[in-house]
């Protein structure tokens, strides 16, 4: 079966919180992208992906990163890019003044549905 080529125009992407899904599981079991947008103070505490590679390529900002059992943190700032490997814990903050955006890739797919986005019917 082919799938369809997907276009998402700017800002047309399937919301679910702060992040915006470009390519869902719906459109390719390979991995899921989105952006997403951490306010000030915003953040995602210590957690591990068993099953699945989650990678962050920050646009705007400084993201803090806090990566394995020994808490190495990395400070990313625009075009910097970070591939957490499954099961190595990580965490994310902005601890920062201003918004932090950035392209997150989860592969494979499946995120999108964990945190809320429902399949699409049919």
């Amino acid at each position: 079966m082919t799938r369809p080529v997907v276009v998402t125009e700017p800002g047309r992407g399937h919301r679910v919180g702060n992040v915006e899904f470009l390519a869902r599981t719906d459109d390719t079991p390979f991995f899921n992208l989105g952006i997403v947008v951490l306010a000030p103070g915003q953040g995602v505490p210590g957690h591990v992906h068993d099953d699945e590679d989650d990678s962050f390529l920050v646009l705007d900002g400084t993201l803090s990163v806090t990566l394995g059992e020994d808490g190495r943190r990395v400070e990313a700032g625009p075009g910097v890019f970070v591939l957490v490997p499954a099961g190595t814990r990580h965490a994310i903050a902005n601890e920062g003044t201003t918004d932090v955006r950035l392209l997150n890739v989860h592969a494979p797919g499946g995120f999108d549905r964990r945190i809320g986005l429902p399949p699409e019917p049919g």
